[in-house]
């Protein structure tokens, strides 16, 4: 079962690699099928087996070579489906989607700076569907995030003169207020912060993408949460 559930993961993570590419370029993700990003000849079968085909079709004739990232996320993928499936049973594939699609948004932001709104609403509606058991609570909590952050954006950018946080960001703060309940959400902001101020000190950028800090405290505040069952309220 946790080969299958390996493949199910690494599958996926292919179809991350398509998201990433097409989706930004506002292209089908259905049609054509996949194809080379250079001179767009279509793959054959054998160059579309997620790890395999790296080692094996990771150059094109016209020479363009197959970014090493492809592999990485489906080796991720595959490792993070049979992770939540271990801890979570088949309730975790929904957990593994969220994750997935959280990722794709956050990868599109640090090489674009941009959110994709149709991403960015699917994952916020798939951390809500993860909720179904407390659906009220989710809904208002995510609602009182995303209105606390909506209020600190009108409030710093009238003082700053200057915009400080994107209007897609107000929906992944809706995500983490879904996912959480209060104090753990207040705590995966604030590691994101911390997160991002520690690449800010290394690498002393003044524009920097905050989704995929945000991603990142998602991620951690999630497994210590729910996998490993540690209540973060200690830290307050």
């Amino acid at each position: 079962m946790y080969i299958l559930i390996f493949l199910l993961g690494i599958s996926f993570g292919s179809f991350l690699n398509l998201l990433i590419y097409r989706i930004p370029k506002n292209l089908s993700i259905i049609i054509p099928n996949s194809y080379c990003n250079n001179c767009k000849t279509p793959l054959k079968l054998l160059a579309k087996i997620p790890l395999i085909s790296y080692f094996t079709h990771n150059r094109c004739a016209c020479g363009y070579k197959v970014p090493f990232y492809y592999f990485i996320h489906e080796l991720l993928a595959g490792i993070l489906c049979v992770m939540l499936y271990y801890f979570f049973g088949v309730f975790g594939l929904l957990y593994f989607l969220l994750f997935l699609f959280f990722y794709c948004l956050a990868f599109i932001d640090c090489i674009l700076l941009e959110i994709p709104s149709v991403l960015n609403f699917l994952v916020f509606f798939l951390a809500i569907a993860t909720q179904y058991q407390s659906l009220y609570d989710c809904i208002i909590n995510s609602l009182l995030f995303m209105g606390f952050i909506s209020f600190l954006k009108i409030f710093l950018e009238s003082i700053l003169k200057k915009e400080v946080l994107g209007e897609g960001d107000i929906i992944i703060f809706g995500t983490i207020g879904a996912s959480f309940d209060t104090l753990h959400a207040m705590i995966c902001i604030f590691i994101s912060a911390l997160y991002a101020l520690l690449f800010m000190i290394f690498y002393k950028k003044q524009i920097i993408p905050f989704v995929p800090f945000l991603f990142l405290g998602f991620f951690s505040v999630f497994f210590v949460k729910y996998a490993f069952q540690i209540n973060l309220g200690f830290l307050f």
